[in-house]
This record gives structure tokens, C-alpha cells and sequence, in this order.
């Protein structure tokens, strides 16, 4: 019989260490937070708030000199000029439009790397892998508001199953090494505004020419995600900077798509077929008044094709108040109110139906302190539907919450499924600072209730749920973040969840 190598004995340890209950994982990280963490703070000035605490000092009458400047951080390539640094502008480029570029090329990315273990969302068995993904974007800055900007994924192919990655175990493919190595594009977009693109139709700035533009593959997101959140082929068009009586700005934006379009669940993906006339149609519209910004989405896709998904229309109408109702011992109160409607042209298909989603976000912070407590609720009737959603973010409640957000990494799930929006449920958390913001840890409950059936009724199958979930990360220098993650969850009818994860992330 063949002899074992120190390799087979290592992953053969790893792979006990990792069967242990998550819990205990959970418990070790939630333990490592909060005393790393430095709940000094916390002992000596009450368990509220838990983070660090500063009182507000009065202004010194005595003139102050100049702070130090914390040292920039370089990025991999940058050819021009200096990300935010100082010294000489490059020799300017003066185009026949009166238009003057100082262009600057400056390379950057993020790198992470994610052990993780999870069984979630009734999935049986466990999955325990070594994730990773790596972004590089390219900048070319000609102004501070013209630019071309190229990213590219050599990792990952930006879908479940489809990360470079090393698979300990797993209920959804084979185990071992698997290599995702390739030359992926995931944004490749221009943007500017066509009164610094042609300053020579407008010299004294009076006539209405400054409208920004984007065009190329470029990430859309409106009502927080809710109703799309995709990297997509568009082109937009934006007015800004527009007044009316009782509000201090109003912003248009008008969008048209006709590539790249994702639609449905995981289990259900399908992308739009271009070609036959099919696309998709957008205008926004956002207004700010002195106590809160309003938000008016409107959305249709028109395919002909039903494999796709066929037509459908989006509505999305929120508002949202900062600090409006300062209450004594608790701080200022900021809410977000949202209604999502989406409505399928004909039957409906898994990619879209009707529902509305209703949901309302409460925030405030700690007096003496920059630490957050939140209350979201919502409310699913029949089954919302996102328009466009990136194959490997979370579905339409993954705004409301970090359990049912997922990190975007390899095959590590949601701690709650953020598709099921025919549910009633909330989300509640705290997340507490330490080291000037350096240091944080959020603690969240979350649960959801069937709507399909009587609200009472616990007899027959139902989705209700429930998960416990922890977040800590910590700084390291400039460019490194480390973040661990726990949660525990109850799944009727189904398997409950447990699952924990430590990801290093680098940004160059």
C-alpha cells in the first residue's frame, strides 16, 4: 500500500478542523472581536454604546498648526500624474473643442482570499473551500470628469462554482483544485460631460449643455439594488444640478441596455437575447429638499423571447431623511422608506412576476459615539422580481440586511435566501467602532415569516427562517483588511445552517 505524503496528512487535518461545529468557530471569532476589538470603551462607559466614545471638546481659542498628512497610498501603476499627490500637472492636451485633458493612467485592484466553511439555505451537506478573486482596473483620467475605465477578472468567471478555488468538500461539484485562469471583462465603460467636452459652445457657461454620459459595460444599481444591480452594456445620459421651488436639486437619468442583462435566481438564470430589438428601457429620477432625497425608478425589458423571460415593467419610489427626529438618549433618527413594484407583460415567468416589496430602514447612532443601530423591515407581496441582477450577488433583500447579503466569493451562500420575497421579516444589528474606524464588528438577528400561508399556521411547508450572524474587520497598514465572519440559522423544514469564514483582503 501506498505510503501517505505530509500534503495528504495536512489537508486530511484541515478537513477535521472544519467539521467541528461552525458554532464553536462562531464563538471564537465573536470572542476574538470583542476582545481585540477593545471593549475597554464598552466597561467603563456601559454595554451602550459598545463602541469607542468621544465627547465633543470645545473649540480652542488658540490657532492650531498644521495637521500631519497621513501618507498617500501608491497605486500599482501610475503614469501622468500621482493618485491624489502633489507636484507638477503633466503638460496639458487642448482638443479643437476648447477642451484641455492632462491624462493620467493609473493601474489598481483588490485581491481577496476566503477559507470558509457553510451549510446554508437547506442545502444538504457541508461545503468547505479555499475562494479566491482578484480585480484589475485600468483608469485613463483625462479631466476630473472625462475618463475610461477597463476591468478585468483573471480569476473568476463571476458565477456560483466558477472561482479559482480549492474545494475541501462539497455537495455541488468534485473536490480538489479547480482554475477559473482566464481574461475576463467585467466593466469597460467612458463617462464624461459634454459641456467640458466642448467648452467652446458655451464660453460664458450660461446654455444647458452640461449633460454627463456613460456608455459601455458598467454597473447599474437603483433603489439600493433592489431593482437592479448588474454590470451591464448601456448608455446613459444625466442632467444634473436642476431646480425647482422647494428643492435644492433634481437629477435625471435616462438608460438604455441591451447586452449582459441577467435575470432570475441562481437556479434560474437566464440572459437576454440581443439582437431582435430587445432591451432595456430606464428613467430615474432623485429630488433632495432640505429634510430628505426622493427617489422615482421606472424600468421595462422588452423581449419577445418567454425562455428569457419575456416583457415586464419596474417601479421603484423611496425617500429618504437624515437625522430628522432627534430623540434624547437614543440620537438622531434616519429612515428610508421603499416601495418596489414589478409587473411581468402576460404570465408569469421565473425571470419575472408580479409582487410588490415594501420595506423601511431605521438607523441612528449613539450619542458620543459613531456606532450604528438598525431596524429594516419588509414585506413581500406575492413574488417581486429584480430586472438585472450580477450572477453571484445576493436577489432583492440583500439590501436589508448582512444575512442575506453574500460576499460575492466562491460558493459561500447567504445566511438566509435574499430571492424569497414572498415573506414578511426584519433585520436587526449593531455595528460598533473602534481605532478610528479601523476596527468594527456588526451583530445581526434576522428572520422571515411565509406569507404563502395563515401567519399563525406552522402545519405544512413553509420557508420561515431565522439566522444569528457576526461580522468583524480589522485594518491592517493601508492596503490590508481582514474580516471574519459567523452565523447560525433555523430553516423549516429543512437543515438548519451554520457556517464561518476568514477572508484577507488587499487593495494596491
Amino acid at each position: 500500500m501506498r505510503g501517505r505524503s505530509n500534503g495528504d496528512l495536512a489537508i486530511d487535518e484541515c478537513r477535521r478542523l472544519w467539521r467541528r461545529p461552525p458554532a464553536l468557530v462562531l464563538s471564537v471569532a465573536v470572542a476574538t472581536a470583542v476582545i481585540v476589538g477593545g471593549s475597554t470603551s464598552a466597561l467603563t462607559e456601559g454595554l451602550y454604546p459598545l463602541g469607542e466614545t468621544t465627547g465633543v471638546p470645545r473649540l480652542s481659542d488658540e490657532p492650531l498648526p498644521y495637521q500631519v498628512v497621513p501618507e498617500r497610498p501608491e497605486l500599482l501603476v501610475e503614469l501622468g500624474c500621482k493618485f491624489l499627490g502633489r507636484g507638477e500637472l503633466p503638460k496639458a492636451i487642448e482638443l479643437p473643442t476648447g477642451a484641455v485633458w492632462t491624462p493620467c493612467l493609473w493601474v489598481f485592484g483588490t485581491y481577496r482570499s476566503a477559507f470558509q466553511t457553510y451549510e446554508s439555505v437547506g442545502a444538504p451537506g457541508r461545503n468547505t473551500e479555499w475562494a479566491n478573486r482578484l480585480d484589475l482596473f485600468a483608469n485613463l483620467q483625462l479631466t476630473s470628469t472625462e475618463k475610461c475605465i477597463i476591468g478585468v477578472a483573471p480569476l473568476d468567471e463571476n458565477s456560483f462554482t466558477k472561482f479559482s478555488r480549492y474545494s475541501f468538500e462539497s455537495n455541488q461539484d468534485k473536490e480538489g483544485w479547480q482554475s477559473e485562469l482566464g481574461v475576463y471583462v467585467r466593466t469597460l465603460f467612458c463617462e464624461g460631460d459634454f459641456g467640458s467636452l466642448f467648452p467652446n459652445l458655451d464660453p460664458k457657461g450660461t446654455k444647458l449643455i452640461d449633460y454627463g454620459f456613460s456608455v459601455g459595460r458598467q454597473q447599474i444599481t437603483f433603489q439600493e439594488g433592489i431593482m437592479i444591480n448588474d454590470f451591464i452594456d448601456a448608455v446613459g445620459l444625466v442632467r444634473n444640478n436642476l431646480h425647482a421651488p422647494g428643492f435644492s436639486n433634481i437629477r435625471i437619468t435616462g438608460l438604455y441596455a441591451i447586452d449582459s442583462i441577467d435575470r432570475g435566481t441562481p437556479a434560474n438564470r437566464e440572459r437576454l437575447s440581443p439582437g431582435r430589438g430587445a432591451g432595456l428601457f430606464g428613467l430615474f429620477t432623485q429630488a433632495d429638499t432640505f429634510p430628505a432625497t426622493f427617489n422615482v425608478d421606472f424600468m421595462t425589458i422588452q423581449d419577445d423571447d418567454s425562455n428569457t423571460g419575456g416583457d415586464g415593467y419596474w417601479l421603484g419610489l423611496s425617500s429618504t431623511q437624515r437625522g430628522w427626529l432627534p430623540w434624547e438618549g437614543i440620537g438622531e433618527i434616519n429612515t428610508t422608506y421603499r416601495i418596489n413594484i414589478s409587473e411581468a407583460d402576460g404570465a408569469n415567468t421565473p425571470q419575472i412576476s408580479d409582487g410588490i416589496l415594501l420595506s423601511a430602514e431605521i438607523s441612528w447612532t449613539p450619542h458620543s459615539s459613531d456606532d450604528i443601530v438598525y431596524t429594516n423591515l419588509f414585506w413581500g407581496i406575492d413574488r417581486y422580481t429584480q430586472a438585472s441582477r450580477e450572477p453571484i450577488v445576493g436577489g432583492p433583500l440583500a439590501a436589508l440586511g448582512i444575512s442575506f447579503a453574500s460576499p460575492s466569493l466562491g460558493n459561500y451562500l447567504s445566511e438566509l435566501s435574499s430571492f424569497n420575497t414572498e415573506v414578511v421579516g426584519a433585520a436587526i444589528g449593531y455595528q460598533a467602532f473602534w481605532d478610528n474606524h479601523r476596527r468594527n464588528v456588526v451583530f445581526e438577528i434576522a428572520g422571515v415569516k411565509d406569507t404563502t400561508r395563515n401567519l399563525f399556521d406552522n402545519d405544512g411547508p413553509g420557508t420561515d427562517a431565522a439566522a444569528f450572524t457576526v461580522q468583524f474587520q480589522q485594518a491592517i497598514g493601508q492596503h490590508v483588511q481582514l474580516q471574519l465572519d459567523g452565523f447560525v440559522s433555523y430553516l423549516e423544514g429543512r437543515d438548519n445552517g451554520t457556517g464561518a469564514r476568514a477572508e484577507i483582503l488587499i487593495q494596491f
